[in-house]
């Protein structure tokens, strides 16, 4: 096909250029939508049959959702705005992209007439009511389809022998839904032997790479219906196995060094396991819980990385935050962060504040409250209380969260400490250095940061950890629990077995650094038994470091973790309804700038509110009382804008 002509239905907007078909004819009139009799109702698109490469002719029809009709609903990505083709609808032309049209050119039978389901064609997408409307429906529009077809697009053949080996390997094994056995793992070690594996290693990346893993819409999309099938020009597979074999990468260590994988592609697996865990899992999560774990998916309207959730979350949630498309993106993040405080009653929101690397400038809403997420951004905190087996407590009070005033946030606490030092910028790799290198940089930085606290200030870690441990020095202890204070409060987690780790990769990062620009030498670093051994804290420090945190020390001369973008003089805030300190910076009027949470070792659980009320001669059999907290808490007033 070759570009015919450019179309442009307002002369200021970019062109758009029209795809030619072999059985080109001159341009019909545009197809007017009717309005919907009931909007509860929704169309599908009845595909006449025809030769492929042939016009696509078909008509609408309106429907409810279980009424009966049987029809197909197709997920894709729409692709570029700027390159369509036309459809004929009822003898009139609609745009759609030129992904979709690949899409229906490989779908259309030449025999049989078929019912689909496509959001270009099946939503008016020029009226926005429609689609606010229709957005509400989508859950179970793909719930009560026949089949979910899940096209990623025509040019798939890197793909190709990537999908052929999933199917061949798992369908040997029979893994579905099994458990990971040493016959699968030298399945794959003997497959990464062979000439075979050049081409389909890259395969597998091209594959996860694929932009439908990272798109808002296609989460929804993907759960709804157990009957889910990925379609190429050449191979199909069922979601239910790629699921699978995301699972044998993700399981097995030995296989993730076999089948390298590129970070765009651990991303896609992330996004696959979250996937299926919504599957497996009680249905009505939160609006938040949802939004939270699908935080690095995009979307080209950024309202829709909320919208895109609506009908999956609990029924609540779907009432409180109704779709409307003629609000900014600025205006529904705040509504949602408004609704999630009152609905709530507490702060927790506040931790889902913060951007990729700590870095502000990345941040496309720059009218945003700083008290209001920006989903738009794809980032991930590091303190979530969401999925924690043992949360915070750096307040202990719920129920004095304060008030939404505009765009302001009115909240209470107390100022528990303020920024002193932060970690000089270490993490930075210089040209040529390994990422273990640009860690050891980063800890000899801390080893420096760890001298400067006072052994004074050791009290400072909590009581019921001034135990040292037999594997950590005293004066490492406080930065090493502030690394993996975290995973010690996950499920099941062991202690000492941390603390080992925490040993060994001390170990790894101070005494074996040899030779002026601290090289490591290779051998020792890609020995199996050292790289399982702190792989799990490797992985912690390095999710810190990549995430923009550096280490910290506070007046007080507690040791932490802070955003970046962190100054002296900042503010460490306990507000009533968060668990987790947050980070304000005071402006010349009196008010402040939320800028995230932060860690900050030995005020986690209550600490500082405690120590604050024995100053003011609460006795410590008083200190469990309710009431007492609720009388004689500090209570300064934060205006947050």
């Amino acid at each position: 096909m070759a570009l015919m002509q450019v179309y442009n239905e307002n002369p200021e907007d970019e062109p758009v250029y029209l795809l030619a078909i072999e059985d080109d004819e001159p341009l019909p009139q545009k197809y007017q939508y009717k309005p919907l009799s009931d909007p509860r109702n929704f169309r599908t698109l009845y595909i006449e049959p025809g030769l492929h490469g042939s016009r696509i002719r078909g008509s609408l029809h309106e429907s409810r959702p279980g009424d009966g009709v049987k029809y197909l609903a197709l997920s894709y990505v729409w692709g570029s705005p700027q390159v369509v083709a036309y459809v004929m609808v009822e003898g009139c032309y609609s745009l759609v992209t030129e992904n979709l049209h690949a899409a229906l050119q490989h779908l259309r039978s030449e025999q049989e007439p078929f019912y689909i389901w496509i959001d270009q064609i099946c939503i008016n997408q020029q009226d926005q009511e429609e689609r606010s409307q229709q957005v509400m429906l989508m859950h179970e529009i793909f719930s009560k389809s026949d089949q979910v077809l899940i096209w990623l697009g025509q040019d798939t053949q890197p793909y190709e022998k990537g999908l052929l080996f999933i199917i061949k390997l798992l369908a040997q094994t029979c893994y579905l839904k099994a458990q990971l056995d040493d016959d699968l793992v030298c399945r794959v070690v003997e497959f990464t032997n062979s000439q075979d594996a050049d081409e389909v290693l890259p395969s597998l990346s091209a594959l996860y790479e694929n932009r439908w893993f990272s798109r808002s819409w296609t989460f929804q999309e993907a759960v709804c219906n157990p009957d889910t099938v990925i379609i190429t020009s050449y191979v199909g597979i069922t979601l239910e196995i790629l699921i699978s074999f995301t699972q044998l990468l993700m399981r097995s260590d030995t296989i993730k060094l076999l089948i390298p994988l590129s970070h765009e592609s651990y991303r896609a697996t992330r996004q696959l396991m979250i996937l299926n865990q919504h599957n497996t899992s009680i249905p009505g999560q939160s609006l938040l819980q949802l939004a939270h774990s699908t935080r690095d998916r995009s979307a080209t309207d950024l309202r829709d990385r909320l919208y895109s959730l609506i009908g999956m979350a609990a029924s609540t949630d779907q009432q409180a935050l109704t779709p409307n498309h003629g609000h900014s993106t600025t205006r529904v993040y705040t509504e949602f962060a408004s609704i999630v405080i009152q609905e709530s009653n507490s702060l927790h929101i506040l931790e889902y504040i913060g951007s990729p690397a700590g870095d502000l400038e990345e941040s496309g809403l720059k009218d945003l409250p700083s008290w209001v997420p920006d989903w738009s951004l794809g980032w991930f905190p590091l303190l979530s209380s969401i999925a924690s087996a043992k949360p915070y407590a750096a307040s202990k009070l719920a129920d004095k969260i304060g008030e939404i005033q505009e765009s302001e946030l009115i909240a209470h606490g107390m100022k528990a400490d303020e920024i002193s030092t932060i970690a000089s910028e270490s993490y930075a790799p210089e040209p040529g250095q390994s990422d273990i290198e640009r860690l050891a940089r980063a800890f000899l930085t801390v080893k420096e940061m760890t001298e400067m606290v006072s052994l004074s200030n050791s009290s400072r870690i909590r009581s019921e950890e001034q135990q040292t441990t037999r594997f950590i020095l005293k004066e490492q202890q406080a930065w090493c629990e502030a690394l993996v204070d975290s995973l010690l409060r996950s499920k099941d987690s062991d202690k000492e077995q941390l603390f080992a780790q925490v040993a060994l990769y001390v170990d790894v990062l101070n005494h074996r650094l040899v030779g002026k620009g601290h090289v490591i030498p290779e051998e020792f670093l890609t020995h199996p038994v050292l790289q399982e051994s702190f792989s799990t804290i490797h992985r912690q420090f390095e999710r810190m470091t990549h995430a923009g945190r550096n280490f910290c020390i506070t007046k007080a001369g507690r040791l932490g973790w802070a955003s970046k973008r962190a100054i002296k003089g900042d503010i460490v805030a306990v507000l009533y309804g968060s668990v987790v300190p947050i980070l304000l910076r005071p402006r010349q009027d009196g008010k402040y700038e939320c800028l995230e949470a932060c860690y900050i070792h030995g005020i986690m659980d209550g600490e500082a509110v405690e120590e604050e009320m024995r100053a003011n001669g609460i006795a410590e059999d008083e200190m469990e009382d309710e009431t007492k907290w609720k009388q004689y808490a500090p209570m300064e007033r934060f205006v947050i804008v």
